[in-house]
């Protein structure tokens, strides 16, 4: 199991990550009224975030982000070949409890 500081040094991180990614947003997607790579590598971040049960990527403090999220699940593109929200975090969680489960092994 992870420790405290050791949660709260990768929660720090994860921020100043966020924090970075939301300065370089700077239209609807990275790439400008399209999607591309960098969306596509970001999209897992408010999942892999709702598995590590925090609550950094929130309207209040990430807005563009936030709004980013939202635009590109609703993408019509995204919509027909992405599986549904609630398969990507069943399988993310079970990955990170089955590492969880190796780590304390």
């Amino acid at each position: 199991m992870v420790d405290e500081r050791e949660r709260e040094k990768a929660t720090e991180e994860l921020f100043e990550a966020l924090k970075f990614l939301e300065n370089e947003l700077k239209d609807k997607y990275f790439a400008g009224e399209e999607f591309g790579f960098v969306d596509i590598a970001a999209v897992f971040i408010p999942i892999i975030q709702e598995v590590a049960e925090l609550q950094l990527f929130t309207s209040e403090k990430f807005p563009k982000l936030s709004k980013w999220s939202q635009d590109f699940y609703n993408h019509p593109v995204v919509k027909e070949i992405m599986p549904p929200k609630d398969q990507l975090f069943a399988y993310f969680k079970a990955r990170a409890q089955s590492l969880a489960a190796k780590k304390e092994n």
